[in-house]
C-alpha cells in the first residue's frame, strides 16, 4: 500500500513536471485560413505579436489557397464536410456570396454583438465608413476589413524621362498616359510602353476598375442582369483595344509582366498597391520608381474598386468565437495594420493605424506607399455576382478579354460575349 502510493505520487509529480506551471491553463487554438502563400510574410509575424500579447490563445494557420477563387471554393467545400477553420479571411468580392451561402448553412458567425460590446464611438474612431462596408453584407457585419487595395500605376520614371515626359507631372487620365506610353514604347532596345493585365489577372478586379472609374456599376439593382450592357462597357473594351495597338502593351502572362517591369524594360504598369514593397525593392539601383493614381473618367461619380480581404468567424464554439474576435479585432487594429502595411504595401483599413504612432512616418520617408491613400474616397466595393459562380464569371470574363486583346474579337463582339457569358451563370430565380 504505502509503495502504490509513493508510486502515484512519483506519477503526478512527473505530470506536473511535464505540463509546467502555465500549462493547467488550456490555450484556446484558432485555425486560421487565407489566400496567397505569399502573404504569409506578414500574416505569420502578426500571429506572432499578437499570442506575445495574449498568451492563452495560440494560432495555427492551414496551408494558404492559391488565390482568392480557390479559398473561397475550399472553405464552401468545407462547410459541407463541417470542418471550417475558425477564421477565414475572404476576397471582398466573394465575401456577399460567402456571406449568404455560409448564412444559409448557420456557420458564419455575425460581429453585430462584439462590435457592440466594443462601445459607443468604437467603429468611428478606427474605421472610415467606406472601409468597414468592405465588411458587411446585406445590412450585417460579418467580417472585419484587413488588407485593402486599389488599383494604382506604377511608372519607371526614367523611361518617362527618356520619352520626353516629366515624372513630377503624371498623366491625369486615359488619353495623355497612354501618349506617353506609347513614347515609351518608341524608345526601342526591346522597351514596352505600358501593361494592364486583365486578360490574365487573377480575377476581374481590373476590369471592374474599368467599369467603376466611368461611373458604371457590375448589375442591376435587383442584380438580374449586368449593368454595363451600354457605353460604359464598350468603352471599357475600346481602352483595352487602345492599351494594346497604342500604348506598345505586349500580350505576355502576369508574372511575365511584372518581371519585365522590375528589369526596368517597361514605362507603365497597372496593378495592386500591394505591389509597392515589392516594385520598390526590384527598382532599387535599377531605376527610379514613382506611383499615381488611377485615371477616372467620370471625376464625380467614377471611383476604383477595392481590392483585399475580410476576416471572419467560422466557428460555433463559443469560446473559440471569443478567442477569434480578439484576433480578429487586433489584425484590423493598428498593430496589425502596420504589421501588414509594412509587409506588403497595402493600404491600412484602420484610421489609427496611419497616424504618428504607428505608420506616419513611414508614410513621410515613402510617398509611394501614399498613392492609394490619395484615392481612398474614391475606394468602392469590389463586386461579387450573386449565387455560386462568381468565380466562374471572373474566369470567363478574363478568357473574352484575352481574345479582345489579341484582336480575335471587335470591342462589340466582346462585350455582346461577355454580357451573355455572365448572364448565363447567374441564378436563374
Amino acid at each position: 500500500m504505502k509503495f502504490t502510493l509513493k508510486l502515484l505520487a512519483a506519477v503526478s509529480v512527473i505530470t506536473m513536471g511535464f505540463a509546467g506551471p502555465g500549462a493547467a491553463q488550456d490555450k484556446t487554438k484558432l485555425e486560421v485560413f487565407h489566400a496567397w502563400a505569399g502573404h504569409q510574410r506578414f500574416h505569420k509575424p502578426i500571429a506572432e505579436e499578437f499570442m506575445a500579447q495574449n498568451p492563452d490563445i495560440e494560432i495555427e494557420f492551414r496551408a494558404p489557397g492559391a488565390d482568392y477563387g480557390a479559398a473561397h471554393l475550399s472553405v464552401l467545400r468545407a462547410s459541407l464536410a463541417n470542418d471550417l477553420p475558425d477564421v477565414y479571411y475572404s476576397g471582398y468580392h466573394l465575401l456577399p456570396p460567402a456571406a449568404r451561402i455560409l448564412s444559409e448553412r448557420e456557420v458564419i458567425v455575425p460581429l453585430t454583438d462584439f462590435i457592440a460590446a466594443e462601445g459607443d464611438g468604437w467603429i468611428e474612431e478606427n474605421y472610415a465608413p467606406n472601409i468597414i462596408a468592405l465588411g458587411a453584407v446585406d445590412g450585417v457585419q460579418y467580417a472585419m476589413p484587413f488588407n485593402a487595395s486599389t488599383p494604382i500605376v506604377h511608372y519607371n520614371a526614367d523611361l518617362i524621362r527618356q520619352a520626353g515626359g516629366d515624372p513630377e507631372n503624371l498623366p491625369t487620365n486615359w488619353d495623355e498616359l497612354i501618349e506617353l506610353a506609347a513614347k515609351i514604347n518608341a524608345l526601342g532596345d526591346e522597351t514596352y510602353g505600358m501593361s494592364y493585365d486583365a486578360h490574365n489577372f487573377w480575377d476581374d478586379w481590373l476590369f471592374q476598375a474599368l467599369i467603376k472609374q466611368a461611373g458604371g456599376r457590375m448589375m442591376n439593382e435587383d442584380e438580374t442582369a449586368v449593368a454595363w450592357n451600354n457605353e460604359i462597357g464598350l468603352d471599357a473594351m475600346k481602352l483595352a483595344v487602345r492599351f494594346v495597338e497604342e500604348g506598345g502593351m505586349p500580350l505576355i502572362t502576369k508574372e511575365e509582366s511584372v518581371t519585365l517591369f522590375c528589369a526596368g524594360k517597361k514605362g507603365i504598369h497597372f496593378t495592386s498597391t500591394a505591389s509597392v514593397r515589392r516594385f520598390g525593392e526590384c527598382s532599387e539601383g535599377n531605376f527610379e520608381y514613382v506611383t499615381g493614381t488611377y485615371p477616372v473618367t467620370n471625376t464625380e461619380n467614377g471611383g476604383v474598386p477595392t481590392g483585399g480581404n475580410a476576416a471572419m468567424i467560422l466557428t460555433s464554439d463559443k469560446k473559440k468565437q471569443e478567442a477569434a474576435w480578439r484576433f480578429v479585432k487586433f489584425v484590423s487594429g493598428p498593430k496589425g495594420q502596420e504589421i501588414a502595411v509594412l509587409g506588403s504595401g497595402y493600404m491600412p483599413t484602420n484610421k489609427l493605424a496611419a497616424g504618428p504612432d504607428y505608420l506616419g512616418d513611414h508614410y513621410e520617408n515613402f510617398p509611394n506607399w501614399t498613392t492609394s491613400l490619395k484615392q481612398i474616397e474614391r475606394a468602392q466595393t469590389w463586386y461579387g455576382y450573386p449565387g455560386t459562380n462568381s468565380v466562374k464569371i471572373g474566369r470567363v470574363q478574363m478568357e473574352i478579354f484575352a481574345e479582345l486583346m489579341n484582336g480575335d474579337l471587335t470591342p462589340e463582339a466582346a462585350l455582346e460575349a461577355m454580357v451573355a457569358e455572365t448572364e448565363a451563370l447567374l441564378p436563374r430565380n
